[in-house]
């Protein structure tokens, strides 16, 4: 039986300073049936889009175990040889995901499983997801973030 790849979606808002010398976001990412991130929390934009780039560097070389596609996440990561510490799937260093974890763990060329703490209720969650979907959406985010315009609430 195959399990259903869950749609993600990411949030953000951008904010330029009031002096104009700075820009600011928020992200989260809704991965049903919960989210990741603080809808609250803030960071410079600059900041933000080096660390989804090294992000997307760290996931980019994550081996494929040799495994099937059905196998829990820490199953895939032993599997697979791979310290799960080095594929982190949120952009570390910055206060948007301070102390949070998730990890996105490829289970073949294409499907991945996502695994994550869901931020307002603290359960373990764990689903199927797209593995090339979930960098594109990291690189529309960091793309769209510097952006200019007005602050509107956008989802992707």
């Amino acid at each position: 039986m195959t399990e259903r790849v869950v749609s993600l979606a990411w949030h953000w808002i951008a904010e330029t300073s009031s002096d104009g010398a700075h820009r600011f976001c928020g992200i989260r990412v809704t991965a049903p049936p919960g989210e990741i991130g603080d809808p609250d929390a803030w960071a410079v934009v600059g900041l933000v889009q080096g660390a989804i780039d090294r992000m997307l560097e760290e996931l980019a070389s994550q081996p494929v175990p040799h495994a099937a596609a059905d196998m829990g996440a820490a199953a895939l990561f032993a599997a697979a040889g791979a310290d799960p510490r080095g594929y982190c799937a949120l952009p570390e260093g910055t206060e948007l995901f301070d102390g949070e974890e998730a990890y996105l763990v490829r289970s073949d060329a294409t499907g991945a499983r996502l695994l994550w703490c869901d931020y307002a209720t603290k359960e373990l969650r764990e689903v199927a997801a797209d593995f090339a979907a979930y960098l594109a959406g990291w690189k529309a985010v960091r793309d769209a973030i510097g952006q200019d315009g007005s602050a509107v609430l956008r989802a992707r």
